[in-house]
C-alpha cells in the first residue's frame, strides 16, 4: 500500500504542476519524484522493470547519445520511458519512472526503459534493478567542486554494476577504458580512427597521462581532442584497441562519417557527434538492430543546432557549451575555427553551476583560447556575471585585445552591439541559463 501511495502521490502531484506550469515556471520534473521518495524512499526498487534497461552516463555527449538511442528504438516499434527533458538526477528519475507506472501492479509500461545518468547518481537510480547496458561516453575533469577527480566518479560508476551490466565503453577514451581493466561482465569499445584533425600533441592539459594498469607514461599515436585519441603504454599490454565499433572517414564540414562502412549523416560538425553516433550505434547493435534499422533512422534524426537568421544575411549558431568542462569548450571552439568566413564569438556565464555557489574558475584555465586568436575571428564578445574572469583568462592566453569587447547589460544591449561593431556569421557559445535571455532578444529582433 505505501508503494502504491508514493506513486498516486507522485501522478498527483505532476499532474498539478503541469496544470500551474505558467505560473510556477517549472515543468514538474523533479519535486514529485522527491516526495514521493520522502513517502517510500526505496520507492525504486519495488517497480517492476521491462527486460531493457539502459543507461547513459558520462562527462559531457550522453544527453545527445541518449536522444538518439530514443529516437532509433522508437523508430523500429520499441516504447521506451526515456527522460527526454535531460534531468538525470534521482528525483528526475524517480519522477519519469513513477509517472509511467502501474499504480498497483507498479509495472512500468515500457519496452525499454533508457535513461541519462549523472555520472555520479547511477548507483543511487538503479540501487537493486540494475542496468542490463552501460554506455560510457568519457571522463574528464568536470564540475570539480562537485565531483572531486575523474578518479572519483570512476570508481562510483563501477560500484554500481554487477556482472549482468554488458558496458558499451569509448575506447579512445584512456580513463573510461580503465572498465576494460575492472569491470567483470561483457564489454565492447567503440572508438573513431585516424582523423585529418587529429594533432600530435595534446592542445589542452590532458587528464589521461599515465597507464591504469602500471602507472607508466602513456604513448599518444595521436589525440582527436582533449585526452581522446590512439594510445599504448610503452611497457605493458594496456591499449586503445581492440576496438569493435570504429568509426572512418570523418568530414565535420559536410557532416559525414563511415560506421563499420556504413555512411551516416550527422547533425552537426562537432567531434561530440561522431562519438555520440558511435556509441548509439554500438549499443543499437548490441541490442540486436540491423544496420539498416540504425542507418534509415539516424539518417531522419531532426535533432540540429538551433540557428538563427535574423540580423541580415548573418546567421547565429548557438552552441551549448558546458561549464566546468574542458572538452566541451574545446569542442565548440574547435567547430567555430572550422567553419568557414569571418565570425564573431560570444562567450560567458552569470552562474558557474546551476547546483552549487561554489564558483570555481580554475577550469577555464584549462582551456585553449588561444584558437580565438583565429584571423576569421573578428569580435569577441564576453557576456555575463564573470566577464572580468573569462577576460583575464583570454588575455593569458594572448588573445588580442582589440577583438575583445565586454557587454555589461547583455539582455537588453548584446544584439545591437554586435549589428553595429562587428562581421560574420554569429557563434554563441554559451551555456542554457546564459542562452535563454540571448533567445529572448533574438525572438524580439524577429
Amino acid at each position: 500500500m505505501k508503494n502504491s501511495l508514493a506513486i498516486i502521490l507522485n501522478k498527483t502531484i505532476s499532474l498539478g504542476c503541469k496544470i500551474l506550469k505558467p505560473i510556477l515556471k517549472k515543468d514538474g520534473s523533479v519535486t514529485p519524484g522527491y516526495y514521493a521518495s520522502k513517502l517510500n524512499k526505496n520507492i525504486l526498487d519495488e517497480l517492476e522493470y521491462p527486460n531493457l534497461r539502459i543507461g547513459v552516463t558520462g562527462s559531457s555527449g550522453k544527453g545527445t547519445t541518449t536522444k538518439l538511442i530514443a529516437h532509433v528504438l522508437k523508430e523500429n516499434g520499441y516504447k521506451v520511458v526515456w527522460n527526454e527533458n535531460g534531468s538525470n538526477l534521482f528525483n528526475a528519475a524517480a519522477t519519469l519512472l513513477l509517472n509511467n507506472s502501474g499504480t498497483f501492479n507498479k509495472r512500468i509500461k515500457a519496452d525499454v526503459v533508457l535513461m541519462e545518468l549523472d555520472e555520479s547518481y547511477v548507483n543511487k537510480v538503479f540501487h537493486k534493478n540494475k542496468l542490463t547496458h552501460l554506455v560510457i561516453t568519457n571522463l574528464t575533469r568536470d564540475q570539480v567542486a562537485r565531483n572531486g577527480s575523474p578518479e572519483v566518479v570512476y570508481k562510483k560508476i563501477l560500484n554500481a554494476l554487477d556482472g549482468e551490466t554488458e558496458l558499451i565503453i569509448n575506447g579512445d577514451d584512456i580513463l573510461v577504458n580503465k572498465f576494460s581493466l575492472d569491470h567483470k561482465g561483457k564489454l565492447v569499445k567503440y572508438g573513431i580512427g585516424k582523423t585529418k584533425n587529429d594533432t600530435k600533441e595534446p592542445t589542452i592539459p590532458v587528464d589521461g597521462v599515465y597507464c591504469p594498469k602500471c602507472h607508466s607514461k602513456i604513448k599518444y599515436n595521436y589525440y582527436h581532442y582533449g585526452h581522446l585519441g590512439d594510445y599504448k603504454c610503452p611497457k605493458c599490454s594496456f591499449e586503445r584497441g581492440p576496438i569493435k565499433y570504429e568509426t572512418t572517414n570523418v568530414n565535420l564540414l559536410s557532416r559525414t562519417i563511415k560506421i563499420n562502412n556504413n555512411k551516416v549523416n550527422i547533425n552537426s560538425s562537432f567531434m561530440f557527434s561522431a562519438y555520440a553516433f558511435t556509441a548509439a550505434y554500438s549499443l543499437l547493435k548490441e541490442l540486436g538492430l540491423t544496420d539498416t534499422q540504425i542507418i534509415n533512422s539516424f539518417n531522419t534524426y531532426s535533432s540540429k543546432l538551433e540557428e538563427f537568421p535574423y540580423l541580415g544575411k548573418r546567421r547565429i549558431e548557438m552552441l551549448d557549451s558546458k561549464h566546468e568542462n574542458n572538452l566541451s569548450y574545446e569542442s565548440s571552439l574547435s567547430y567555430i575555427k572550422e567553419m568557414p568566413g569571418d565570425k564573431t564569438v560570444i562567450i560567458g556565464f552569470d552562474n558557474v553551476s546551476r547546483r552549487y555557489n561554489f564558483n570555481d574558475l580554475s577550469w577555464l584555465y584549462d582551456i585553449n583560447f588561444s584558437v580565438l586568436n583565429d584571423k576569421s575571428i573578428d569580435k569577441i564578445y564576453i557576456i555575463g556575471k564573470f566577464k572580468y574572469d573569462v577576460y583575464s583568462c583570454l588575455i593569458h592566453n594572448k588573445v588580442n585585445k582589440k577583438k575583445i569587447i565586454l557587454v555589461d547589460d547583455y539582455k537588453n544591449n548584446l544584439l545591437k552591439k554586435i549589428k553595429n561593431n562587428s562581421k560574420g556569421n554569429i557563434y554563441s557559445m554559451v551555456f542554457v541559463d546564459t542562452m535563454e535571455p540571448i533567445l529572448k532578444s533574438l525572438k524580439e529582433v524577429k
